[in-house]
């Protein structure tokens, strides 16, 4: 799940907290005798509304803790398994390879990577605004080559595919890779 996907689900498990919350506190008798009469009117006057609100509570702080532990529970690094252990290397160290190999481009105005695992596929995704006048087939393939070549020779991981996205841009002034 991603960052945004868990965001939402916080978010959402604290709205149904709050809500499932104020529920209860409906249900029971803590409410003043001239507002009680008005507030049945919209809720229940049963057990199961009660019922519903704790589970509906339960459920949500359920779902915070989950929100909350499982930042830390994805991997955002490769794992390459030697005969005297294993090698860690992280997404980040890869996308500064990717990013190094095509730093001498001169027709790169602006790059940005990212690396993609699925299910030990790995995919780098590449980012780029060229200059005016580039001929984009011919720099394309110039910069998959040399991705590949370079993160694969130093880090012996095998790449599936190096994805190359154009952007364009009016900020020709100014080059920035990284």
């Amino acid at each position: 799940m991603n960052v945004f996907n868990r965001s939402v689900l916080l978010i959402f498990a604290l709205l149904v907290a709050v809500f499932s919350l104020a529920l209860l506190l409906l249900a029971l008798p803590f409410i003043p005798m001239q507002y009680e009469e008005a507030l049945r009117k919209f809720i229940f006057d049963s057990d199961v509304t009660t019922l519903f609100a704790i589970i509906m509570l339960l459920l949500s702080v359920k779902f915070i803790f989950n929100a909350m532990e499982s930042s830390g529970k994805y991997d955002y690094h490769i794992t390459n398994r030697t005969e005297l252990g294993e090698i860690k290397i992280s997404f980040d160290t890869i996308k500064s390879i990717a990013l190094s190999s095509i730093k001498n481009i001169n027709s790169i105005k602006e790059a940005k990577a990212q690396v993609k695992d699925n299910k030990g596929d790995i995919s780098i995704i590449v980012n780029v605004v060229f200059a005016t006048g580039t001929i984009i087939p011919v720099l394309s393939k110039q910069i998959q080559n040399s991705v590949k070549e370079a993160v694969e020779s130093a880090t012996e991981v095998t790449i599936k595919e190096v994805v190359v996205i154009v952007e364009e841009s009016n900020n020709y002034g100014k080059r920035r890779v990284g």
